[in-house]
């Protein structure tokens, strides 16, 4: 008799509630639990090409994204979307836990977004690398900055701020907080140009009073959440979550699926999602992309 090893059994069972989710949602899976780094898209990339290859399974039109990062650098997530947009006619997500900063962006770029209750997206806030090699959120560093030149403006004719303008001298790089500038508004314009294009493409009329709802009407919504999204003042935290009832309210407008409401969706991605995040933790992975065929990662 053939020995039964532990981690054949696991790529089976992971392999086969890839594959209930799939049916559940009538779409191919992938799911990505890792940062937004380079390295991060060419390794969906490749699972991606080796997923829609597969001659054992016809190719579904539909790609639903398995969702869990911190977040990471807006450029890897432009890439990846390049990726799935290349591959696949519709794109979702589905944030069983949550998708913070780059990640929400990434989920952004959807035509549907399914979360629960216990599900957040998050601020849109750029990480940066400190020479530390640790992330740092961007609109914290940026809004201390502009914290301190207030602060010395608003000194009194005849004063200096000694202390403040040496601590601005020697914490602050000018490349950076403009590169950290520069990614916010990269940021906003991949807002500004995904959601009319893909999650508000079928938003035909408005809800209230059934008007026409014109190009310029998805774009300025589009905007509006961009730039709601990134007021650092308002969320005060890199890490703050914004629940599918805060992502529907008023101020965001963004019409969120709760994946809870069907029982059969809600339980297959809480197993297959809890399992893989369970296996990553035993064998020591902090980035993986897991498709029917295998799991890869790093």
């Amino acid at each position: 008799m053939d020995t039964i090893r532990v981690d054949e059994v696991i790529s089976s069972t992971l392999a086969s509630g890839n594959m209930s989710v799939g049916k559940a949602f009538s779409a191919d899976v992938v799911s990505v639990f890792a940062p937004m780094t380079y390295g991060v898209d060419e390794l969906i990339r490749n699972e991606i090409e080796n997923l829609v290859e597969d001659d054992e399974f016809p190719t579904s039109d539909r790609l639903l994204v398995v969702l869990e990062t911190n977040g990471g650098y807006v450029e890897v997530v432009e890439r990846i979307v390049r990726v799935f947009r290349r591959h696949y006619k519709i794109v979702e997500f589905a944030v069983p836990n949550y998708a913070f900063s780059a990640g929400t962006i990434l989920a952004l770029s959807g035509d549907e977004i399914h979360m629960d209750y216990f599900s957040v997206l998050g601020p849109i806030d750029p990480q940066f690398q400190n020479e530390n090699g640790s992330f740092l959120p961007g609109l914290g560093y940026l809004t201390k900055y502009n914290e301190l030149v207030d602060r010395i403006n608003a000194a009194p004719a005849g004063t200096t701020l000694q202390a403040e303008i040496a601590f601005l001298l020697k914490k602050f790089d000018p490349a950076q907080l403009f590169h950290i500038e520069q990614s916010i508004e990269h940021s906003k314009a991949l807002i500004t140009e995904w959601l009319p294009k893909y999650k508000f493409k079928n938003w035909k009329t408005t809800e209230s009073s059934g008007k026409r709802v014109s190009s310029k009407m998805r774009r300025d919504r589009a905007e509006q959440i961009a730039r709601v999204l990134g007021d650092a003042s308002r969320w005060h935290s890199h890490g703050r979550g914004i629940s599918f009832k805060e992502l529907q309210g008023e101020d965001i407008g963004l019409l969120i699926e709760d994946f809870s409401s069907d029982p059969t969706r809600s339980g297959n991605v809480r197993h297959y999602a809890g399992l893989l995040k369970d296996y990553m933790e035993k064998i020591g992975l902090d980035a993986a992309v897991h498709t029917r065929q295998r799991l890869s990662g790093v």
